[in-house]
This record gives C-alpha cells, structure tokens and sequence, in this order.
C-alpha cells in the first residue's frame, strides 16, 4: 500500500510540471496580470485510484484504493481520521466521468468542479489495465484551477461588458443615423402629404449625394411635373369650360368633359331665360363685320356675368340672343333679367356717350322640364337643351315686342314668384302662340320699369284688368276706353298703348 501510495507521489510530482497557467498562453495574453499582482498557478493537488466496489455498478458506488496524500491518523495532527477520502470506503461518483473511466478510456471533466474545501477543481480518469485489457483501477487526477476559474469568469465578464458596450455602442450609432436619415426621410414623407392634398408648391430640400439625395431631387422634378402638368389641365378645363357650361357637365353626372359620351342626357325641370336685341339685323348693316363682333362681345361681356352672378348658366348664344338655364328657383331668373336691364341700361349710356343709338332688348322667361344631353356624331358633338319650355320662353321674348314690354313671364312662372317681397307683376292677358294649342297667360314684370312707372301701373292695375276682360269678351269700345285713360294717365305704360291701339283697329274693321 505504501508503494502504491509512493507511487501516486511520484505521478502528481511528475506531472505538475506540465501544467500551464492560463497566461502562459499565447492565444490569452489579455488575460496576464502586472507584475506586481501574484497569483495561484494551476496545480495538480490530488491524484487517487478507484476501484469497483463489490456488489454494485460502478455508476451506483465506487471504493478508493488509494490516495497520494494518505497520511496516518496518528501524523496529521487533527487526532481523527483523514476524511476527504477514507481508504477503502464505499462513495458514489461525484461525477460521470469518475465512473466513465471503468469503460477502458481516458476522461476528463469538461467543466469546474467545486469540492467541499471551496476549492475549483477538473479532474481526469485513467483506467490502468491488465495483461488482458481489464480494467484493474482508475487512476483519477484532481487540478486546482481556482484562479484559473477566476481568470475565465473574469474574462467572461470583460466579454459581456464588451458585447453590452458594443451593443451599448452600436444603438447609439443606430440612433444616431436614424436620426440623420430619419430628416430627409421626414422631410420627403411631408413634400409627399402636402401633394397628397393637392399642394403642388411643395419642394423637399436634401442636400446629400446618397440614395435620398437621388431621391429627393426625383422627388421635386416629379412635382414640378405633377404642378405643370395640373396646371395645364386646369387651364384646358377652363378652356372647356368657355364652351361646355361645368354646371352642364354637373347635371349630366361628369366632373370632366374627357367623360361625357354622345348621347348622354337628363331630365330637369328648370327655369329658361331668352333675351334678344330688337332690330339687330338692321343695326348691324351699319356696321362692318369688325365692328359686329366688338359689339356684340361688349354686349354679352355685361350681360353674362349678371346671369351667372344669379346661379344660372348659359348654355348658348345664339348670334345676339341669348338662352341661360336657372336650376335652382325661378327668383333667380327673375332678378337676374331684372339686373340685366340695369346693365343694358349702362351699357346705353356707355354708347350714347360715345355718340351711338342705344339698343333694345326683350326677355322671356318659362319654367318647365327639359332634357340636357349631347347631340351631333362621334367626331363632332355639342351640349344642347331640348323642350317645348324652351320654345315657350323663346315666343315670350318675341312677344316683348308686341307688348312693348321687357320682360314677359309664364304663368307656371309667375306662380313661384308672386309672393316674393320686391317682385311686382301684371297680367297682360291670354295670347296664343306658335306651336300652342291653347292660349298661353302672358304677365309682365314691372321691376326693370323707372319707380314712376311702376307706382303708376300699380295704380291702375284693376283698371288695366278690367280692360283685358272687356278686350277678351270683344267689348273692344269699353275696354279701348279704359285703356286711353290709363294711356293719358301713364304714358310710359307701353302694354295700354298696345291694347289701346288694337281696339281702335278693330273698331274700324
């Protein structure tokens, strides 16, 4: 026993020096301390021998044969027996390997070990064979490699702190150049929302000769683009529009001209208006085609603006006349003749002053059902209004010539205006007319007359009415009667004029 135990003396001498401390070792420099600072090399501390115990697998329990550091009982100076590693005892393995190494191979714990002394140890197995390749023992060797244990877990912790201070590090730059791209980027996300909502001034300013910079200055020539291109297709709208009313467009369900197919058409019931200039064929035989044309734009340059200033629109000119739809309330037609004779009326002037005869026009204005739509073929199609309202409102205007009045309203017209505070009205009888079969109720509005003539008309009024009764039923001596005193009592009342001079006509028939 003592040679046996002699012998594992002689192992861990021989083999410690072999051992290598950690710093030692080229490929972990970092890890060599000052050299003021000590340190507690790596030794092999204790070297043993196993053996199967009797009646039991070698992964159950093991007994040690042997111990290189075996002293006597009676020589450590403790009085009791050694008990780190009582000979010939029975003990489980501490760990696989201890029991691995009965299997024939060399093992070594891959991972420290504490022991029950505090100390960090790895330890290794050799078995130790027969002539036969038996296994007779174990030979297990236990290194102390506290302070290497310490030096690993210190340079796990300098690794953490450098992977926590490189990522430390690298959110900061990340942060950093988020921050720097995230401006241009911020930048092109608002020039995008700004064009989104139809600003097209919007310009982003990246000034960089990276991907951004390429795509910011793509950015604003696309705007730039967008902005002419718009800005034409506005102006071509608009240019359109001079042609094809948009409130035409609007009733025919389009937003665009580009949308509007031969033959769309709609109903509505709306508010006609016809005005004429009285004698133009012969006014404009004094004048040369130059001037024609001058006159005319002159004429309809004031009164356009007046109907579409009263919520109607026109829809064409026919020469000098002019036909415009009202689609909301026949008062808008209404004040809107009423206003066109106010600025005739100053456009009058404007021409006496510069020595020209003044001109004369008539209104008609009927409410009725129409039908808006496209005529024409496929290469050549116009807007158009067809209906017998139409007709009507055009044989009122022609009827402001007989009547010697201005403005000549339908019955059906009539009705929707006559409690409307400020439009005053007078029945001006039944008169048949082309294309009617019954006679149509012809009234007149009094609002484009100066205040004395219509306070006159008002005045006389039932008198006026009566003299249409009595002119209905053919008593054309009473009715010419009361027409001449209403005549003598208002001269400007041109309709009494009229009915005054029929009756002395058919009395000499």
């Amino acid at each position: 026993f003592q040679r046996v135990v002699q012998a594992l003396r002689s192992v861990r001498e021989g083999s410690r020096q072999h051992v290598r401390p950690l710093r030692d070792i080229p490929a972990l420099h970092v890890l060599r301390l000052d050299e003021n600072e000590k340190e507690d090399p790596p030794t092999l501390e204790y070297v043993y021998l196993l053996g199967r115990a009797p009646g039991y697998e070698v992964q159950d329990y093991i007994v040690y044969m042997a111990d290189s550091d075996y002293l006597p009982a009676e020589d450590d100076g403790l009085g009791d027996p050694y008990e780190g590693n009582p000979i010939g005892n029975l003990t489980p393995p501490l760990t696989d390997e201890m029991w691995e190494g009965f299997a024939g191979e060399a093992v070594a714990e891959k991972n420290f070990t504490e022991d029950q002394w505090g100390d960090v140890v790895m330890s290794g197995y050799v078995p130790i064979l027969d002539e036969s390749g038996h296994v007779l023992a174990v030979l297990g060797m236990d290194y102390n490699v506290k302070s290497e244990a310490n030096k690993i877990s210190f340079l796990f912790y300098v690794c953490v702190g450098a992977v926590a201070g490189a990522f430390v590090l690298a959110v900061s730059i990340a942060i950093f150049m988020s921050m720097i791209l995230n401006r241009p980027i911020k930048r092109l996300k608002e020039g995008a929302e700004r064009v989104a909502d139809r600003d097209f001034s919007a310009h982003v300013d990246v000034i960089s000769r990276d991907e951004l910079g390429v795509l910011a200055g793509t950015f604003n020539s696309m705007v730039d683009e967008i902005r002419d291109y718009t800005r034409e297709i506005l102006d071509l709208n608009q240019a359109y529009e001079r042609f094809v009313p948009q409130e035409f467009l609007k009733h025919l369900g389009h937003d665009n001209i580009t949308r509007v197919q031969l033959g769309d058409q709609v109903q509505r019931e709306m508010t006609i208006l016809f005005t004429d200039i009285r004698a133009f064929t012969t006014l404009s035989e004094k004048m040369t085609p130059v001037e024609n044309f001058n006159f005319l734009n002159s004429y309809l340059s004031r009164v356009s603006p007046v109907i579409r200033k009263n919520n109607g629109f026109i829809d064409k000119f026919i020469g000098d006349a002019v036909m415009a739809l009202f689609p909301n309330t026949v008062e808008d037609a209404v004040r809107g003749s009423v206003e066109i004779m106010q600025a005739l009326s100053e456009f009058n002037h404007h021409r006496e002053e510069q020595g020209r005869e003044p001109i004369r026009i008539g209104i008609g204005v009927h409410t009725g059902k129409l039908m808006l739509g496209t005529i024409g073929e496929k290469m050549r199609m116009e807007s158009t209004v067809i209906a017998d309202a139409v007709n009507l409102a055009s044989r009122l205007e022609g009827l402001t010539k007989k009547f010697g009045s201005n403005i000549l309203i339908s019955e059906y017209s009539v009705n929707a205006v006559k409690d409307v505070p400020g439009i005053y009205h007078r029945y001006l009888g039944s008169v048949r007319v082309k294309g009617k079969a019954e006679p149509v109720r012809v009234f007149e509005i009094l609002n484009a007359d100066s205040q004395e003539v219509i306070m006159k008309k008002q005045q006389t009024e039932e008198r006026f009415y009566e003299g249409i009764r009595l002119f209905h039923k053919g008593k054309f001596g009473d009715a010419g009667q009361i027409f001449r005193e209403i005549v003598n009592t208002n001269p400007g009342d041109f309709p009494a004029r009229v009915y005054r001079d029929r009756c002395e006509n058919l009395l000499k028939h």
